[in-house]
């Protein structure tokens, strides 16, 4: 297939798992009792012994993974002609591969950390490194694209990049709104990830660095 018809493609796959996590996230949101979207983790859906566990973890976070891991290494494929590029899809493969892992191995109930298992160990590591993949994913990514023909994705990459790092902090340092801080980490990542392929879409292709 020719590398239009992969973007199209991969844009499709980037939009189908984005969105699938969307109504993963609003759907648990409703069927949980009492969830506070500004005060609780998205993992808390999925959480061991969540009544909602088994559908978000099944049918949102391991679907949208393999999806954004899909698209980010057609992306990288695309983009193949730059090592900085191929680099940066591959980061943010690693973060679609870090959010289906934490839906295999989900984290005890209301992700307590008091005494974790060592499936909820496992949670945190592929989140937290599939997080850590993505920020370093769109630095990389703000990087490369300034001299490229979508020069407008660096600016936008330097600002999801802070929101991010803000964000990730937010999940680390037990802050009062940490659901808040997440959701503002995903949407910029998302953001990010939407306008790449985009451009993708319109033809952005890289020269050989």
């Amino acid at each position: 297939m020719a590398d239009a018809g992969l973007s199209r493609l991969a844009f499709a796959a980037l939009v189908a798992g984005l969105g699938i996590l969307l109504a993963a996230v609003v759907w648990g949101g409703s069927a949980y009792p009492g969830y506070d979207h500004a005060r609780q983790f998205i993992s808390e859906l999925g959480a061991t012994g969540a009544v909602t566990g088994p559908s978000v973890n099944n049918w949102g976070f391991v679907p949208n993974g393999l999806l954004i891991t899909g698209f980010s290494l057609l992306a990288a494929w695309i983009l193949r002609r730059s090592a900085l590029a191929v680099t940066a899809c591959v980061l943010l493969a690693a973060n679609g591969v870090g959010m289906a892992g934490a839906g295999v191995y989900p984290c005890d109930f209301e992700c307590s950390r008091s005494v974790p298992s060592t499936t909820a160990l496992l949670h945190d590591l592929f989140g937290g490194l599939g997080y850590l993949c993505a920020i370093l994913g769109v630095g990389l990514a703000a990087l490369w694209a300034r001299k490229s023909e979508a020069a407008w994705l660096a600016p936008l990459g330097v600002v999801v990049l802070i929101v991010s790092i803000v964000g990730f902090y937010g999940l680390i340092a037990e802050v009062e709104l940490p659901g808040l801080f997440q959701r503002a980490m995903e949407t910029a990542l998302a953001s990010f990830m939407l306008a790449l392929g985009w451009a993708l879409m319109k033809g952005l292709r890289a020269s050989r660095q």
